[in-house]
């Protein structure tokens, strides 16, 4: 199923993150914050990374957002069709939201639409809004009012 494993990359990404030697990370430092079914949600740990995807050959944002409690985690994804750019990208165009607001997994919502625009993009930054509805495979939640400003590493 597909939730399962943007589920369990979401995870890996997180144990990924939190799991490093402490004097070896370098600090990240961004912010995310966004409404998700009305309710606000502020990551206080937010942090962009740009891939090239070997199989399909094009370039990859992730933006990663922890809140402050750590009980609730987002990513944001665009596939790029060619470089890493600015413009507004649709589900129909490679953009998906991932959000969990237990980072158990428990509660794990994925997009069926979303909207990500990038207002800001270089090799070492990114800016930009998204917003999009989320599925956990039995209700809908509308995600609202998303902003971003990360480096990228």
């Amino acid at each position: 199923m597909k939730l399962n494993s943007l589920l369990g990359f979401l995870c890996l990404c997180l144990v990924a993150f939190t799991s490093c030697d402490k004097e070896e990370v370098a600090k990240a430092s961004g912010s995310c914050s966004f409404k998700f079914d009305g309710k606000s949600f502020s990551a206080n740990t937010s942090y962009g990374e740009a891939f090239d995807t070997t199989g399909i050959g094009k370039k990859v944002l992730l933006i990663q957002g922890l809140t402050g409690t750590l009980n609730s985690a987002i990513a944001i994804m665009v596939v790029f069709p060619d470089t890493l750019k600015t413009g507004t990208f649709t589900t129909t165009e490679h953009a998906s939201i991932v959000f969990t607001n237990s980072v158990s997994g428990a509660e794990a919502y994925e997009s069926t639409s979303a909207t990500i625009k990038i207002t800001s993009i270089n090799s070492k930054y990114a800016e930009g809004t998204f917003d999009g509805i989320l599925n956990n495979g039995e209700t809908e939640k509308p995600l609202t009012d998303g902003t971003f400003k990360v480096n990228i590493n």
